[in-house]
């Protein structure tokens, strides 16, 4: 059992490392994985939503509401 342990920690550890040769011992950054900070996601026109959300809030004109013709919807609230 204890064997077994100590192959499975080993070859954990092997893969590890092989994974992270590039960034360990290159000094080379680890891959953007964030929509809105990837630069080949940005050149592809890709946006993270909360951003998108913030241009549509600001592009958008607000909607005028007459207060004298607003009346309520009473046959909703009938069962």
């Amino acid at each position: 059992m204890l064997q077994l342990l100590i192959i499975v920690f080993v070859l954990v550890a092997l893969s590890v490392s092989l994974l992270g040769i590039n960034i360990f011992f290159f000094g080379r950054k680890f891959p953007e994985t964030e929509v809105g900070k990837n630069r080949n996601m940005i050149k592809l026109g890709l946006r993270c939503p909360q951003c998108e959300e913030r241009i549509r809030y600001r592009t958008a004109k607000p909607v005028k509401i007459n207060a004298k013709t607003l009346q309520p919807d009473w046959s909703a609230l009938r069962p």
